[in-house]
């Protein structure tokens, strides 16, 4: 039987940190930044950590 292989587009996006946590980058922050205020490109720039429940699902979809 072959091997399982993990969903490439959620190792590309999360990252898990020695905590366990899984932490995420935004969207919205590519291009078209004249459109979007100042105060969204700003807050953006910083990662974020996904809440438990959303951890659960995206250790199934790396690990497998």
């Amino acid at each position: 039987m072959p091997k399982m292989k993990s969903k490439r587009s959620a190792v590309k996006r999360f990252r898990f940190t020695a905590n366990g946590e899984v932490k995420k980058w935004n969207q919205n922050t590519s291009h078209l930044s004249h459109n979007k205020t100042h105060k969204l490109i700003r807050h953006n720039r910083k990662a974020r950590y996904l809440k438990p429940t959303q951890t659960k699902i995206v250790r199934q979809l790396i690990s497998k």
